[in-house]
């Protein structure tokens, strides 16, 4: 009896120091595996986000490198060194119909370039009109800017003068009702190549407008009514047009849209602008798109349309709209050169708060104004400085941007 006592006493002891054991190695892994706890990251209030939304209805776009940062630094240090005068002269592009006179009136004026047009090139043969450009090139200070419109169909500057090439330039629309997409971007490198030839640098296109029907404004001229047709056109022109030495200007900023050519009748007779009636979120969420996509890929220029648009801004055009500017910036994101269409082809001194139209478009936030009567233009921008109408960190900011671009573009050498 006492021996099994004993052995009893023994295996009681034996287990409780496995149990032991078991117990003091369960509470060290514990330790291990549950490191102290930290402070909470806060969590977003949803209803906070919201209302931070609803205060700003004008969303930046994501951040993203400026389209002429190579430019900069030099910009910068050549704007240190520029008068008033030689930047007023920067932020104005005059239209040019005759080379041989025009070369003189850049010099003197400091002149951003020359829309070039039909007239500078009629009849002349690609070897007359190379001598010319490169002989107003020569004359300029700061190296210029030698635009044309050469969208295709009718509006041909460059191919429709006569005796230079027998080429001829189809709409875009056209060209994809008979060939493709694939041909439509064909021919717009084909046409790039050709006026880089010329020496060439900027062209007023692509239009990027989405007319649906044929009595729309813009409609001959445009590719589609697609939103994802024009978006991949403004990209690959954004890419590779201006991958061969011409910087492209996606037209018309924020669109004509679906507006009939009966308004723009009407407007002309009327001696007022055209009006687009359509809600600001059918624009923003249709008509920005093609403009986002080709900014996305690098689009050098954003021409400003004539259009006021009323949900947005109903008593200035476009070009004119400080808060379309502002919807160019921020929710299409473009940080290149913003420019009018011909601002003397129209009288839009109603929409100009009472100031010269030259120099309301310089406030409203253009960086390069083109103007026929480039004279009057230079004058008024001049004094608009001078009284501190304009002021003089908005002229610096404009110019610094034309010169960034054409530093960036390889322009000036």
């Amino acid at each position: 009896m006492k021996k099994f006592v004993i052995i009893s006493v023994i295996l009681l002891l034996i287990g409780g120091g496995v149990f032991g054991f078991s117990l003091w190695h369960y509470i060290d892994s514990r330790s291990v595996a549950e490191p102290v706890p930290t402070e909470a990251a806060p969590i977003a209030d949803p209803a906070s986000e919201q209302a931070t939304a609803a205060a700003d209805p004008v969303t930046p776009a994501p951040s993203a490198a400026d389209v002429f940062a190579a430019g900069y630094d030099k910009a910068n240090a050549a704007v240190e060194n520029m008068s008033r005068e030689q930047m007023v002269g920067q932020v104005l592009m005059g239209v040019c119909s005759d080379m041989t006179t025009g070369s003189a009136d850049l010099a003197h004026y400091n002149l951003a370039g020359y829309l070039l047009e039909g007239a500078a090139f009629s009849y002349k043969s690609a070897d007359e009109i190379k001598e010319g450009l490169a002989a107003i090139s020569a004359d300029a200070a700061v190296a210029p800017i030698l635009a044309v419109t050469e969208e295709g169909g009718e509006k041909c500057t460059v191919s429709n003068a006569g005796g230079i090439t027998d080429k001829s330039y189809d709409s875009p629309r056209n060209i994809l009702a008979l060939g493709g997409i694939r041909e439509v971007e064909k021919t717009e490198l084909d046409k790039a190549t050709f006026l880089h030839d010329l020496g060439i640098n900027l062209n007023l296109a692509p239009v990027v407008d989405m007319p649906n029907a044929y009595d729309q404004i813009m409609y001959t001229r445009s590719l589609s009514d697609d939103v994802n047709t024009v978006s991949d056109f403004a990209r690959y022109c954004a890419k590779h047009v201006q991958a061969k030495g011409v910087s492209v200007a996606l037209k018309h900023f924020p669109g004509y849209g679906t507006i009939p050519d009966s308004a723009a009748s009407e407007a002309q007779a009327n001696g007022t602008a055209v009006i687009d009636t359509r809600d600001a979120d059918t624009i923003r969420n249709t008509d920005y798109a093609p403009f986002k996509a080709g900014v996305d890929d690098g689009a050098h220029f954003v021409l400003m349309s004539n259009v006021v648009v009323k949900s947005i801004d109903a008593t200035h055009t476009a070009a004119l709209s400080s808060a379309l500017h502002q919807e160019l910036r921020q929710l299409v994101g473009f940080s290149g050169i913003a420019v009018t269409d011909i601002i003397d082809d129209g009288d839009y001194s109603a929409y100009a708060d009472g100031k010269n139209v030259a120099v309301a478009a310089i406030l409203a936030g253009n960086d390069i104004v083109i103007a026929r009567d480039y004279r009057s233009a230079y004058n008024a921008i001049l004094a608009a400085v001078n009284d501190g109408t304009i002021g003089e960190d908005i002229l610096k900011q404009a110019c610094t941007r034309v010169l960034a671009y054409k530093y960036t573009a390889g322009l000036i050498k």
